[in-house]
């Protein structure tokens, strides 16, 4: 098995990949093959992504329960 998918970080309303560049094996337990890659994140990118929830706060905090369901669902099932 070849793996081809790259997860990224959702950061600002974006999928980015790791300031660093640096991925995690994530490997199948069944199988013992890499399946994927996960972000190996540094505080960077979690210091960006923390910026980004906090001007996003008010606008989110204010938005109804199923427009927010709607929006996170869109990301969950691309």
């Amino acid at each position: 098995m070849k793996p081809e998918k790259y997860i990224k970080n959702y950061i600002n309303g974006e999928l980015v990949p790791p300031i660093s560049g640096n991925y995690i094996d994530l490997y199948s337990p069944a199988v013992g093959e890499v399946y994927a890659f996960a972000p190996d994140s540094s505080k960077k990118d979690v210091d960006e992504a923390v910026e980004a929830a906090e001007k996003a706060f008010p606008i989110w905090s204010s938005m109804g329960v199923k427009k927010r369901f709607r929006l996170m669902m869109r990301l969950a099932l691309p």
